[in-house]
């Protein structure tokens, strides 16, 4: 059956890296537009998460892109985020808040988005803020 098919694509992948990805695309289309050099840069960082195998990397970027446009279940996009320790949901807020600047630009989408991923997996405002500055300043020199 249909639903089968799905439960099946959806155990081949772990469910951190489904969250990690289905959270990098959603972000990178908060404002509207879904790049190139968005779709680049997450697949970087998820290279740099250590997913390495090709094919494997291809397939969960390709399942998350649909995962997100059925629906994007925020909340259950966290829960698995939310286990990791303080500094690992900083680095992933890190790589959110990138994929967001890539166009040079925070629109109020992109910021209300990050607001609540943050809150929702723990991060400190005052972390965020940090983490948004330097971003924002590397990306403007």
């Amino acid at each position: 059956m249909f639903w089968n098919k799905k439960r099946e694509q959806q155990e081949k992948f772990k469910s951190l890296e489904m969250a990690i990805c289905t959270l990098l695309i959603h972000a990178a289309k908060a404002d509207g537009k879904f790049e190139d050099q968005e779709k680049k840069l997450i697949r970087k960082f998820l290279i740099e998460l250590e997913i390495k195998d090709e094919n494997y990397l291809d397939e969960l970027i390709k399942f998350c892109i649909k995962k997100e446009e059925q629906s994007i279940e925020i909340l259950n996009m966290t829960k698995e985020i939310k286990k990791l320790k303080y500094e690992e949901r900083l680095y992933i807020i890190e790589l959110i808040v990138k994929i967001i600047y890539s166009d040079q630009q925070l629109c109020h989408f992109e910021d209300r988005l990050l607001r609540k991923i943050s809150g929702l997996i723990y991060i400190e405002d005052q972390d965020l803020g940090i983490i948004k500055k330097n971003i924002k300043n590397d990306v403007h020199r």
